[in-house]
């Protein structure tokens, strides 16, 4: 079986469970190694020992522990594989359903617990049978924090195989803060925090309640606990929100009497979902407000407000899980957000940044935005944007992509977003877009490009973008658009323009192109209101905090009519989102993507 470390260590055993079954369990073989791929280790295999001796046996009801494993080293967030092998037939097996990996089983009954090859594992299943947990002997200063929860914490939607859940991500942010901790994820697929699943749906285990003395108590080195649950109850138990917090009010209680610390996370909607009513959601408000007001628990970390949608807060941002899901299981990248919830990263050192020149618009028609941006290598891709803040994976434009000052608008006034930019010599190009999503080959505009900062909207209000630019001294000019293509000669808009990233759309709704910019000083992003005749209004301040934010760009990526904001954190590589919730005002960031 294959299981993933959190924390590392010079010594580990293994925990074997038997809690539903009549009999007892013989096991005469039992070894552990580091995984290489599928079935391969990436050395051979150590025997595990038990008192001493190769064999033991589960008990009925009960739990054995092996010795430590003499001579094997846990790497932390590395693959395990475990091998144990039953010489009889069994039934009632305990086993773990939900565990998003490929674990490998040999059907001629022969003992391969040893075997350094996948040859005679033949058949992959996607659960664990047996294995009760992993104890790695800590650091000093170490310790266990238990992460207790139904499916969200047990993987939710995110990649098989990939140990993509929030708990693995949030021992990676504590591994790299330097913590001894380790964190044991306790989630189980169904699981309720007050009412136990009937026997036809065992798998989903006792509640949270009946569970807690067993998952969260009895971990070996436990210091804290982690509570993310009360989403199944709601949604398919119909419990009020005075039952779902008198069980935290409980679990807290038990957790302060063997002296751990508390930490509960409120619980992220669920609008879309087969279950949702507004009853139901506001049973999931009221508990929200129990948790940000009380003193039971010793903190709180917020994933609804980390994972809502702003624009609509009853449902999940749509980056947030996948197209095809049911609107409540989070995916890689919202796991990523509860874990940053939990604890901020820090930041990587040596982050490469893989793209530059983002840029939007909409290039096929559809009336969606969506991004343009180059890689190191000179190739141009286009994402397609979905409406909904999110975006398509990458399609491939161009090659030997050469040219800077990349920017898109609807130069030739047909509905279709083009692209100008220049070459190494100055000389500025038109490529017209076509519904396609593709380009036409370059028109040459003009040559002695020698500016910086181009940006591109209607700012005439004529139907036909325009062009601005700032020239070595600082001077902003606009030059307005033709229907052919062209441009008019340059009009100087002001002086001292001692500002960076920036980007032009329209961010208050009226119709009118507006200009955003970055005063890089003070990391705080400006707004300049458009008149519609290429004039504009004085600054106002947008948003603080943007001095490491690069790529900066807008359009209407939600569909509102008013432009949102994208951008790169060159500390980490992420893309991010600001949604426009209406004048000029922006939400907190939505992570899109990473590696940016």
């Amino acid at each position: 079986m294959v299981v993933h470390s959190s924390v590392g260590g010079p010594n580990a055993r293994i925990r074997l469970v038997n809690p539903f079954a009549s009999s007892d369990v013989r096991v005469d073989h039992a070894t552990i190694a580091v995984q290489a791929s599928g079935a391969t280790p990436a050395g051979p295999p150590v025997d595990l020992r038990f008192g001493g001796g190769l064999q033991t046996v589960i008990p009925h009801g009960g739990e054995v522990y092996s010795d430590d494993a003499s001579g094997f080293t846990v790497p932390a967030d590395r693959n395990l594989i475990v091998s144990i092998h039953l010489p009889d037939a069994v039934s009632s097996p305990a086993y773990h359903a939900y565990a998003l990996t490929s674990s490998y089983a040999a059907a001629d009954g022969a003992d391969h617990a040893a075997d350094q090859g996948p040859g005679a594992f033949t058949t992959a299943f996607d659960h664990w049978a047996y294995l009760g947990g992993i104890d790695v002997t800590a650091a000093p200063g170490g310790g266990t924090i238990v992460a207790l929860g139904d499916s969200q914490t047990d993987g939710g939607a995110t990649t098989k195989d990939a140990n993509r859940r929030w708990v693995n991500d949030y021992a990676r942010t504590l591994l790299a803060q330097g913590s001894p901790l380790g964190v044991v994820d306790m989630g189980i697929s169904g699981n309720s925090l007050t009412a136990d699943a009937p026997d036809t749906d065992a798998a989903h285990g006792v509640s949270a309640k009946n569970r807690f003395e067993r998952d969260v108590l009895h971990q070996p080195g436990v210091r804290s606990v982690i509570l993310y649950e009360g989403i199944n109850d709601i949604a398919y138990g119909g419990a009020s929100d005075s039952t779902i917090e008198a069980a935290i009010h409980d679990l807290a209680g038990r957790a302060h009497g063997a002296g751990l610390s508390f930490t509960a996370a409120t619980i992220p909607p669920f609008g879309g979902h087969p279950t949702y009513t507004p009853a139901k959601d506001q049973v999931r408000a009221c508990v929200n407000a129990y948790l940000r007001a009380t003193a039971d628990v010793d903190r709180v970390v917020d994933f609804d407000q980390a994972t809502r949608d702003p624009l609509a807060p009853e449902q999940l941002f749509a980056g947030y899980y996948n197209p095809a899901n049911d609107h409540l299981h989070l995916n890689d990248n919202g796991n990523q957000v509860l874990a940053d919830t939990v604890l901020t990263p820090p930041a990587p050192a040596g982050v490469t940044l893989n793209f530059a020149q983002t840029v939007a618009g909409d290039f096929t028609g559809s009336g969606r935005s969506d991004l343009i941006a180059v890689d190191s290598t000179g190739t141009l891709y286009r994402w397609p944007g979905h409406g909904d803040g999110t975006f398509g994976a990458p399609v491939k434009l161009t090659a030997g992509w050469t040219f800077t000052q990349t920017t898109a608008a609807d130069f030739t006034s047909d509905g279709i977003a083009d692209l100008v930019a220049k070459d190494a010599t100055g000389t500025l190009y038109l490529w017209s877009g076509n519904r396609s999503g593709t380009f036409s080959l370059p028109v040459r505009l003009t040559g002695g490009w020698n500016f910086t900062q181009t940006t591109a909207a209607d700012f005439t209000s004529d139907g036909i973008a325009d062009l601005v630019a700032k020239d070595a001294t600082g001077t902003l000019y606009l030059w307005s658009g033709n229907r052919s293509g062209t441009f008019s000669l340059p009009v100087r808009l002001t002086g001292g323009w001692n500002f960076t990233q920036t980007t032009a759309a329209d961010f208050t709704g009226d119709g009118i192109a507006d200009l955003v910019a970055r005063d890089d000083t003070t990391g705080t992003l400006y707004h300049w209101a458009g008149h519609g005749d290429g004039t504009f209004g004085g600054r106002a301040a947008l948003l603080t905090g943007w001095g490491p934010d690069s790529q900066t760009t807008a359009s209407t990526f939600r569909g509102t009519g008013r432009a949102d904001l994208i951008a790169r954190d060159d500390t980490t590589g992420e893309l991010r989102e600001w949604d426009n919730t209406g004048g000029a005002a922006f939400s907190r960031p939505l992570r899109i993507t990473a590696g940016w």
